[in-house]
């Protein structure tokens, strides 16, 4: 999972592989084989300003139009300067979809996030986007404040809406995601202004939700392990010169975020169980507060759709 090689070398006969995959030495496989034809697969890779994109399709659906929308929003926090301040992975033992319908929405935020709620804002104004996808005059206030110092703020959510970003605010008087809503990291990482610009909430379906505040950055890696398991990781990033101890201290940078998620898989792990139940009956959505939840389910069903679609054609 982490770690640095000189070569990569297969655990079970020792095969050696340079790190670009490049088979270099196996051992009594005679004269006649091949090195060059079994080498390591190549891997679809894209950096966008320190955040690293894989596919493993053999045909990557288009990246240049994302890439292209995030990366003014993404390069203020200069993420290529960064280091890995913490790394938490737990299991939550839930469908991967109730761990993103979970995420997508607040509307369970204020009953079971006491210490997010410290900083992140439930007023309705300024924490989304309203149902007809429309912004209020205090949200937009706040977008274009950032836009005037320099850091783009202003609500972007893609076409087929795999992909968002807005710079959101956060509490009053909160900079950081901390106890006590004060910045979190003395040494920032990036360039974005004002201090209370907020959190940039960009997220990209399937896999990734993240939150850039002025000080440091979050990122959640979402895996799939099996129908009822999902792996959810955080990684804190902070100023690569930042010095724990002194810049930062390591509870409070993190203590926010390891309880938020704890409180979450709990939340999951129950509703998958209510889910499984042979009595379960889904119920519907709130407007006013999941309408991020809908706009997900939309996605997925529209994707699965796409991908159906050849099948079906054929089966005809």
């Amino acid at each position: 999972r982490q770690g640095q090689v000189a070569k990569l070398v297969c655990p079970y006969h020792q095969w050696t592989y340079e790190l670009d995959g490049k088979l270099i030495w196996a051992n009594d496989m005679g004269p006649d084989f091949d090195a060059s034809k079994y080498g390591l697969k190549p891997v679809n890779l894209r950096n966008l300003d320190g955040l690293i994109y894989i596919c493993l399709s053999d045909t990557p659906p288009d990246f240049q139009t994302f890439a292209q929308l995030a990366r003014p929003y993404l390069e203020v926090h200069d993420l290529k300067d960064a280091k890995v301040a913490f790394t938490s992975t737990i299991i939550e033992k839930g469908n991967w979809k109730l761990v993103w319908e979970n995420n997508r929405e607040c509307y369970h935020c204020s009953s079971n996030h006491p210490a997010l709620c410290r900083s992140f804002p439930l007023d309705p104004e300024v924490a989304g986007v309203q149902a007809d996808g429309g912004v209020s005059k205090k949200l937009q206030a706040h977008f274009d404040r950032c836009e005037a110092a320099g850091t783009p703020a202003q609500f972007v959510l893609a076409g087929d809406g795999q992909y968002r970003l807005a710079r959101m605010p956060l509490q009053e008087k909160a900079l950081s995601y901390t106890m006590d809503g004060k910045a979190a990291v003395s040494r920032h990482l990036g360039r974005v202004a004002p201090p209370d610009a907020g959190t940039l909430l960009m997220f990209h379906y399937p896999s990734t939700w993240n939150h850039f505040l002025p000080d440091h950055s979050l990122t959640f890696r979402v895996m799939p392990i099996s129908p009822t398991e999902t792996e959810v990781t955080t990684t804190w990033l902070v100023h690569k010169d930042a010095v724990e101890g002194v810049d930062y201290d390591l509870k409070r940078l993190t203590e926010v975020w390891i309880a938020t998620n704890d409180e979450d898989r709990e939340i999951v792990e129950t509703n998958q169980q209510g889910i499984l139940s042979p009595a379960y009956v889904p119920g519907p959505y709130s407007p006013a507060q999941e309408s991020g939840v809908m706009q997900f389910v939309d996605w997925y069903a529209a994707w699965l759709e796409r991908a159906l679609a050849p099948r079906q054609v054929a089966a005809e």
